[in-house]
């Protein structure tokens, strides 16, 4: 399997406009797909669905207008409504309400001391319903007065996992707390991070109240990280230990795991004590073809870092890995497994 690629420039309401147009078929699927699992998982219909996004839409359009009006331009170039957009565009907030059970993503931040020739490398596995998978594109965004960046995310999100030509690489992981997610949302958030001039905008901008719920990691060429955990009344900030930063899907703040339910899933405990132990066998002379391997892992299968779907579970809970990226900020590029890793070959992007 191969994800589309694009390319958009312009205005905000001309990118997204060629974005609907460019990506029409997998915007469907999005919404198709985003249809079941609302209904699936939480009783949402897609009505309801839509209803709820008009309080994220408006947090995004104060947020950042432009946003908004991008938004706009996807929904008129894929012919479809832009509260349709606004559904896809808020569906974490949508759907992971409070004791939420999640799973979604191991992540690696991964910079000297820990790594090879001073190579500094962000990564993750992203897992989520394996029914999105002909949903993913790869989207690269020229702008003409913030910074050039390529994300990879399904189709109509306006902000996804990637990196931009400041050498900043944006990750997520989902995380259940005891209050609904109720802020900015995290495709806006993500994508303000993209835009970022600098790592410390990244924070600025990734963390701006009113929060939602989540875990972001922004990454830097330098060599410095952070990721900060929300649970839409606080932020609580991480930096790398030894040139690592990991994360699953559990809070793991001190303050944040005090405050909140332990994850019942299980798996995110079991992923990130592999991550950790993966990364301490090579820690020193990390390369990205060790990273590659390390999303490759089955330990713990199927709920492992390299994502198999038990079927078993309803079709609207087969969660798998639908992609692994790999970002080597280092040499400007960007590793990309369609799928499970395990079954597909990475191939190179640049932004």
């Amino acid at each position: 399997m191969k994800f589309k690629e694009i390319t958009v420039r312009g205005t905000p309401y001309e990118r997204g406009r060629a974005y609907g147009q460019l990506c029409r078929e997998e915007i469907d699927v999005s919404i198709r797909v985003y249809q079941m699992l609302f209904d699936g998982l939480k009783g949402i219909s897609w009505e309801a669905a839509r209803k709820i996004s008009e309080h994220y839409l408006s947090l995004t359009r104060d947020f950042e207008p432009d946003y908004a009006e991008e938004m706009r331009g996807i929904a008129e170039g894929a012919s479809v409504d832009l509260l349709d957009i606004a559904a896809l565009n808020a569906r974490t907030e949508i759907m992971y309400s409070a004791k939420e059970e999640v799973k979604e993503c191991t992540t690696l931040s991964l910079m000297p001391p820990a790594t090879a020739d001073g190579r500094v490398i962000a990564a993750q596995n992203w897992d989520f319903s394996g029914l999105l998978r002909d949903s993913v594109v790869i989207v690269h965004v020229y702008q003409e007065d913030k910074p050039n960046f390529v994300m990879v995310a399904e189709a109509g999100m306006i902000g996804g996992i990637g990196m931009n030509e400041r050498g900043i690489a944006v990750m997520l992981n989902a995380l259940r707390a005891e209050v609904p997610c109720q802020g900015i949302p995290l495709r806006a958030r993500m994508r303000a991070m993209l835009e970022a001039e600098t790592l410390s905008d990244a924070y600025v901008k990734g963390s701006h109240a009113p929060v939602s719920v989540a875990n972001l990691i922004a990454t830097h060429k330098d060599g410095v990280a952070i990721a900060f955990e929300m649970d839409s009344e606080t932020v609580e900030p991480m930096i790398p230990e030894d040139g690592v930063l990991l994360h699953t899907n559990h809070y793991i703040g001190p303050n944040m795991y005090l405050a909140h339910d332990v994850n019942h899933m299980g798996s995110s405990y079991i992923r990130l004590q592999r991550i950790k132990a993966l990364v301490k066998e090579c820690h020193g002379k990390i390369t990205v073809e060790d990273v590659m391997r390390m999303l490759r892992d089955h330990a713990g299968y199927p709920q492992s870092i390299c994502d198999h779907e038990n079927l078993k579970d309803p079709v609207v809970k087969r969660d798998a890995t639908n992609f692994g990226v790999i970002m080597d900020l280092s040499g400007n590029c960007m590793y990309l497994a369609p799928g499970n890793p395990c079954e597909n070959a990475f191939e190179k992007y640049y932004i």
